[in-house]
């Protein structure tokens, strides 16, 4: 690796003036800004060679050597911005230390590219890379409401009040979890789901559907936002349009996923794709 990152998300940007350390690394595309003050108070960023571990701490990027587990961070260039089709048993890191394969080794090695957000290494579907870390919080961020829709095969069928419980909300191991919308694609001993969701959690999915006696064999991602996998194959990616990069930033409109008419479930068998 080399010793400095080339890193290059929004461009211009100048930071020419202090700025939190934790904006600076966000917009510097080294992660979000949740990702980045989570870096901070790990004690990996140093600012002149002092280890920086309290969130507020301020820095000058054009005057000050600021580093992420010794790589120094540089003025951001060109942003970049991936949609990718993770294939099932790729780890959603930057690397692995069991030396599995990861996201960064489908994509183009581009400074400072980081996955937003994670899919277990279990799950396929559609995750989004970026150097931009602005881009990263609007995407990330649970505030933002970023519609992600998921495709699940589950034990079992869900009866209807199993369905409501789910849209409902249940407490699973602390954490409140639930789905903005829950509906039957296929209605078999091992059924099809489709579960719409906005916010992020570890293993949100699985968790929320073992919490209710339906344990999860198959599960990928299918939307996010308005971008969806058709036409893009596991192990593909494809670069955002700047209309698409713009809904997202809020300067356009990310259409609504669509509600639909609740279907009576079908006895059909087999996959619904």
């Amino acid at each position: 690796m080399s010793p400095e990152l080339a890193l290059g998300p929004v461009s211009g940007i100048i930071a020419s003036v202090e700025e939190r350390l934790q904006k600076i690394l966000a917009r510097a595309g080294v992660a979000s800004r949740r990702g980045a003050e989570a870096f901070i108070e790990e004690g990996r960023v140093t600012v002149n060679g002092s280890v920086v571990k309290v969130l507020g701490e301020k820095a000058d990027l054009s005057r000050d050597d600021i580093r992420v587990d010794g790589v120094r961070i540089r003025r951001p260039r060109r942003p970049v911005y991936l949609l990718l089709n993770k294939p099932k048993g790729v780890v959603t890191t930057r690397a692995d230390p069991e030396g599995r394969r990861t996201v960064m080794d489908l994509v183009p090695a581009v400074g400072g590219l980081f996955p937003v957000g994670r899919l277990d290494v279990s799950t396929e579907g559609l995750i989004l890379l970026t150097n931009d870390g602005a881009f990263g919080e609007r995407v990330a961020h649970p505030r933002y409401e970023v519609p992600r829709v998921y495709h699940v095969k589950v034990r079992g069928l869900p009866d209807a009040e199993t369905l409501e419980r789910l849209h409902r909300g249940l407490r699973v191991g602390g954490q409140r979890l639930g789905a903005d919308r829950v509906r039957i694609l296929e209605a078999a001993n091992n059924s099809w789901l489709e579960l719409t969701l906005h916010e992020g959690k570890q293993h949100e999915v699985r968790r929320l559907l073992e919490a209710v006696g339906h344990p999860v064999s198959k599960l990928r991602r299918v939307r996010l936002g308005s971008l969806t996998d058709k036409g893009l194959a596991p192990g593909h990616f494809r670069h955002l349009s700047p209309g698409e990069v713009r809904a997202f930033m809020g300067r356009g409109r990310t259409p609504p996923v669509p509600r639909g008419p609740r279907r009576r479930p079908s006895r059909r068998r087999g996959k619904a794709h």
